[in-house]
């Protein structure tokens, strides 16, 4: 488990990458696009400068040609078809040009033809064939002729053989431009690299005009919508990383395309905003790091710390089983609060601890005292037992009779027949007495063997309050056999045990001698009640062993199993339990002080019943001792069957 400064450190990264990632994205997403949008909006006005500057100059040539076409001199001179040389000496020639600076100036009749009329490169002075315009008569669809109403003017862009032309026609009027119009007044000048320069220097863009190469299908859609006097295609975006190309198709004075505008605007808006919103990100990174770190120092000040603490102080006191250590934070918030009541737990659970020391010496004394009853209990029982016959044995010899026919014969009498069946009486009376003496003898043995018994348990107990209990390896079939001795004649006589060779098989436990004698002790002596009770015909006990394991260590496994009533699984689950007993005057001590003695030995005791009726089996546990020298000796059956 993570500590909780790890998770405040985590945390607070997880807030500083997810608000860098959600100011990141706004960037990218909103800010960055904006930027964008304005250059691609840039780029289309750059574009719309340059047509209004094309237009710019077509209006001034509109103002010219009316200055030229509204003139009462030009009025007679287009009247008379040209026939005033005067005029054409002292106004018409190339310096007209020059001064006006066109390339072209032509005049025409209503119906096109040429009254006069020069196209010239005035770089060099050579005059130009413009081929249309340059003919003595202009075709009759040619779009100068549209130019039938008085004072109207007709602007646009014209193809020639030396590039684009921008032309001006106007209708000639008099001064005060009244009519009729004797003619029409025509305008050009090339739209050449000069006048692309010029108009580059005025919009400070990279500017490329180029002859447009037709497509399958003519452009759909025509707009005017920056202003002009010529028609053009709506404007185009072509991106790429370092500029932004706008592009539009020109269509001349009869409406076809024929040229191609493109103007190149730097992505100068972009970079900066680039560079703008990456400052930005890096200043936002800059001044989130410095919050976030700030906020870790006052969470680790003022939370991480006193939390930290609070868990070293819980684990020293677990460590150390001290609860008298104390912690103290001079603080008036919830962590201040939590370590004033865990003081005061502290000293609750001191004060509980003693009083369960005290509860628990006295519980265990107690236990202690009636399992060590119940112990001696079981080994005088027999004792008792043996005790009434010996008095019931030495009541029924004839002591009293030997005594009185001893004196008697002592004595002496005159008949010897008398004399003779006091002797007889003497001598099998002695027998009888001398059997009486020899069983008594052998009943005083047993009796001072179950006493030393009593005495093994007093002395181990003892032991217990002294020093811990010594174990050494044990045979499990001599602990049985051993306790079977300690059963009343009655039980021995009534009851049938076998020990089977498997546990002999089994190999040596590891226990204490006294403490496993008076658990199988206890096993023999509830199974041989019970069938006693009950009056269980055949009463049988059969004992058997195996290998087995205990939580990953090897463990001698024996069954007891007997043929006696049986039990319910609600007493069967009860069986060990204090107190609990199935006998009328039970104590309910004996199987639950083997259950803890086990317990101590690092074994376990169970017990299982297939129902009422059908016996019981309870399963001993105990360790085995260390693999040593194996017991030769052959195991076989050891039965006693009553006789």
């Amino acid at each position: 488990m993570s500590s909780i400064k790890l998770q405040v450190t985590a945390i607070t990264l997880v807030v500083f990458v997810l608000s860098g990632t959600v100011v990141y994205f706004i960037h990218q997403l909103v800010i960055l696009p904006s930027f964008q949008q304005l250059e691609r909006e840039e780029a289309v006005k750059s574009m719309e400068r340059v047509l209004q500057a094309i237009n710019r100059d077509l209006e001034n040539m509109m103002v010219t040609a009316a200055d030229w076409a509204h003139w009462d001199d030009m009025h007679r001179f287009a009247a008379h078809e040209g026939k005033d040389p005067g005029f054409i000496e002292s106004n018409l020639d190339l310096d007209s040009l020059e001064s006006l600076k066109v390339n072209l100036l032509s005049i025409y009749t209503p119906r096109g033809k040429r009254l006069w009329g020069k196209a010239v490169n005035l770089a060099t002075g050579k005059f130009l064939n413009l081929g249309d315009l340059s003919a003595p008569r202009l075709p009759s669809l040619h779009p100068v002729l549209r130019n039938t109403r008085p004072g109207s003017q007709v602007p646009g862009i014209v193809q020639t053989p030396f590039g684009p032309l921008l032309m001006v026609s106007t209708s000639i009027l008099r001064n005060d431009r009244s009519g009729p119009s004797t003619g029409i007044f025509v305008l050009g000048r090339f739209l050449d690299e000069e006048a692309m320069g010029r108009i580059s220097a005025q919009t400070r863009l990279e500017l490329s005009l180029e002859n447009w190469t037709p497509l399958s299908t003519p452009p759909k859609e025509w707009v005017t919508a920056s202003g002009t006097s010529f028609p053009h295609t709506p404007i185009d975006l072509v991106e790429t990383r370092d500029a932004m190309f706008a592009q539009t198709i020109i269509g001349d004075l009869p409406g076809s395309p024929f040229l191609k505008l493109q103007t190149a605007t730097p992505r100068s808006i972009s970079s900066k905003g680039e560079r703008a919103v990456n400052l930005a990100l890096l200043s936002i990174g800059l001044g989130g790091i410095l919050v976030m770190g700030f906020l870790w120092l006052l969470l680790h000040h003022f939370i991480v710390s006193p939390l930290a603490k609070l868990t070293a102080h819980a684990i020293r006191v677990r460590k150390r089983d001290d609860l008298q250590a104390r912690i103290f934070l001079d603080r008036a918030d919830e962590i201040g609060t939590l370590a004033q009541e865990i003081n005061r737990m502290m000293a609750a659970l001191c004060r509980a601890r003693r009083r369960l020391v005290e509860r628990s010496y006295c519980s265990g004394m107690s236990e202690m005292a009636r399992g060590v009853l119940h112990n001696v209990g079981n080994a005088i029982t027999p004792l008792t037992v043996r005790l009434a016959s010996l008095e019931e044995e030495l009541n029924r010899a004839p002591a009293g009779e030997w005594n009185m026919a001893f004196q008697e014969l002592r004595r002496g009498t005159e008949n010897e027949e008398r004399q003779e069946d006091l002797a007889r009486f003497v001598e099998l009376a002695g027998s009888e007495l001398s059997a009486v003496v020899m069983g008594a003898r052998e009943e005083l043995s047993a009796i001072a063997g179950q006493m030393n018994h009593v005495q093994e348990i007093l002395n181990q107990q003892d032991q217990y309050s002294r020093n811990s209990m010594i174990l050494e390896p044990l045979k499990m079939e001599e602990m049985v056999l051993e306790s079977e001795k300690m059963l009343s004649p009655k039980m021995r006589e009534k009851i049938c045990l076998e020990v089977e060779a498997s546990v002999h098989d089994t190999g040596k436990v590891l226990g204490s001698r006294i403490t496993v004698q008076q658990v199988v002790s206890n096993i023999l002596i509830n199974a041989s009640e019970s069938l006693l009770i009950h009056g269980q015909a055949g009463g049988r006990i059969v004992v058997s062993g195996f290998k087995d394991h205990l939580d990953g260590r090897k463990v001698g496994h024996f069954l007891f199993r007997d043929n006696g009533p049986g039990m319910e699984t609600e007493s069967l689950e009860r069986m060990f339990e204090r107190g609990f007993s199935t006998k009328d005057r039970g104590s309910g001590q004996g199987l639950h002080w083997c259950a803890n003695a086990v317990n101590t030995l690092n074994g376990k005791m169970y017990a299982e019943s297939e129902g009422p009726g059908k016996g019981l089996c309870l399963h001993l546990l105990l360790p085995l001792a260390s693999e040593g020298k194996r017991d030769e000796q052959s195991g076989g059956n050891v039965t006693r069957t009553s006789p």
